[in-house]
């Protein structure tokens, strides 16, 4: 009798095998970050991102990255090879392709948690916590699907960091601890410079102090770790700087530094704000919502408790546990502290807390987290899916017949009903078979990503391709109509004064010059600031044959161009 009451009451518990999370894992990053991928036309800091790869592309030197002409030596030139080689094996240049590097490191880190955190350490449950916890957070939607550095970045340090921890909890050997995470690492310096390593000794070191492993740090392999990450770095800097400047490679590195310094300075074109100072603080947490309402749990004497718990456990667990749990804090504290401060600098360490929060829910089948949680978290759930149902009903209303768009809302409906029939509206079971705790958190951290999913996909069939069409001054247009105005085949000239984001959508037939004293006699075509066509016009060269106004705009900042055409067009027309 127990038994048919119990297989009565509730379905068979769902076994949560390493295969599963994978597919979880995939299918939630496909939801999430592929959607409208390339629907947004490149905006922000994007285009200069892009534009040293379509250089590269075109001209096949893949050492010295450019925007427009002149060599762009702020940044190493990983993203750029990345952008480069996704626009070349997805045959053409593209929105899509330009992001899509993005986009694949961070399902890569997404991976990594699952398969070596999930299964060497925090259990399958806890690894597909931490990596929905990655997915699922205000950071990584907005960086994960935009062609700039902090997804790879994020995605390298984060994979380090994942695999020295891991590593260290299984005492490995001193080889594996330090030479495994070290290609990732290097590629980091090849992302963003040597930073994020901040951000990695911030862990490792406070861990190896609870650990009393400090002495480590002195083994050959951690000191052989080191010449790959920083040799990554020169292997291609050497080169790049007797390639911008044969004379004088010096001054190329003397700009690499202050660069580098210049993050802790207020010293910068940029003024110190004291208002914004004081807001990082906040926007740093702002950043991981929603979990970051999860923080506390962290420091509750429960979880110390249960990590350090005997069943499974080793002396290593509480140590990793404290020692990412206070040199996460301690390296927040001094990036938000700095003069120049900000909170996208805390970004590569967004893989700690989301580790560690699934080791919190997980330890012990779940009994450190609070009894009221899974409810509360349901009934959250419950709330979200709601507004998203209403959204998905609400959506043919907006389609006005678009094929596409009732598509992806049938898909959308499927979904938000599965969800509704197979997770969230299940009536609670009765105590005698109430699965553990952990499991019960694990489904709930899988109907929030199903729900940012489904967001996500309305997002970008309903509202997307309105942000994209309402800005007629937006770099994609601005381009077009500059395009339109020149005859077929035409060669275009732009003056290089300063760097503007409609010049990705003008490439690749099109030349730069820095002086009108530079522009060769073939250059008829000629985009320049408004500001400068009163030069133009009084150049002595072109006196008796003055170029003529054929078109005047303004880009997205609100700066006005002219473009010039040779008068011989205008002569005999016809």
């Amino acid at each position: 009798m127990g038994s048919s009451e119990k297989s009565g009451s509730i379905a068979p518990s769902f076994t949560l095998t390493p295969f599963r999370a994978f597919v979880a894992i995939a299918l939630l990053w496909a939801g999430i970050y592929l959607p409208g991928l390339g629907t947004l036309e490149l905006q922000h800091e994007e285009p200069r991102r892009a534009l040293p790869g379509l250089h590269m592309l075109a001209s096949g030197d893949w050492l010295v990255p450019r925007v427009g002409s002149d060599p762009y030596l702020r940044k190493p030139p990983l993203l750029n090879w990345a952008i480069a080689l996704s626009c070349k094996l997805s045959g053409g240049v593209s929105e899509w392709a330009v992001r899509f590097p993005s986009v694949l490191a961070t399902f890569a880190l997404a991976v990594i948690m699952v398969g070596v955190a999930g299964r060497r350490w925090l259990g399958q449950e806890g690894g597909l916590i931490a990596a929905i916890f990655f997915l699922v957070n205000f950071t990584m939607i907005e960086t994960g699907r935009l062609a700039e550095l902090e997804a790879l970045y994020v995605a390298l340090t984060g994979i380090a960091l994942v695999l020295w921890m891991t590593s260290w909890r299984q005492e490995a050997g001193s080889w594996q601890l330090w030479l495994l995470p070290a290609p990732f690492l290097a590629l980091g310096m090849l992302t963003k410079g040597p930073t994020h390593l901040i951000f990695y000794y911030g862990i490792v070191l406070p861990v190896l102090l609870f650990g009393k492993n400090a002495r480590s740090l002195l083994h050959p392999a951690h000191f052989l770790s080191l010449i790959v990450i920083i040799g990554a770095l020169l292997c291609w800097a050497i080169p790049c700087s007797f390639a911008v400047s044969t004379h004088n490679p010096i001054g190329v590195w003397r700009f690499w530094w202050d660069q580098l310094a210049s993050r802790a300075s207020t010293e910068s074109d940029q003024h110190f704000r004291l208002s914004a100072w004081l807001l990082n603080g906040p926007q740093t947490l702002k950043n991981f919502l929603p979990w970051t309402l999860l923080l506390p749990l962290l420091w509750r004497k429960e979880t110390v408790t249960m990590v350090a718990g005997p069943a499974g456990s080793s002396a290593r667990d509480l140590a990793l546990f404290r020692g990412a749990r206070w040199g996460m804090v301690a390296t927040t504290v001094l990036m938000v502290l700095l003069p120049k401060g900000s909170p996208r600098y805390i970004y590569p360490l967004i893989v700690v807390p989301c580790l560690l929060l699934g080791r919190a829910l997980t330890a012990e089948t779940g009994s450190s987290a609070p009894d009221w949680l899974a409810s509360i978290w349901r009934r959250l759930n419950l709330l979200l899916l709601a507004i998203i149902s209403l959204g998905v009903a609400l959506t043919p209303f907006f389609a006005r017949g678009n094929s596409k768009i009732l598509l992806w809302t049938s898909i959308e409906g499927l979904l938000a009903a599965g969800i509704w029939l197979f997770g969230v509206a299940n009536r609670a079971p009765p105590p005698s078979v109430m699965p553990a705790k952990s499991s019960r958190l694990t489904m709930q951290a899988l109907i929030s990503g199903a729900i940012a999913a489904i967001a996500m996909m309305i997002f970008a069939t309903l509202i997307m391709p309105r942000i994209d069409s309402a800005n007629k001054h937006r770099p994609r247009e601005v381009a077009g109509a500059i395009r339109a105005a020149l005859p077929a085949g035409a060669q275009l000239w732009v003056l290089e004064d300063s760097y503007r984001p409609f010049w990705y959508y003008l490439e690749p037939e099109v030349r730069y010059f820095h002086r009108l004293a530079d522009l060769p006699s073939r250059a008829h075509y000629i985009l320049l600031p408004a500001t400068q066509s009163k030069t133009l016009l009084e150049d002595p060269i072109l006196r008796n044959a003055p170029p003529k106004l054929i078109l005047q705009i303004v880009d997205n900042e609100h700066k006005a161009f002219d473009l010039f055409a040779p008068a011989a067009n205008f002569e005999n027309p016809g």
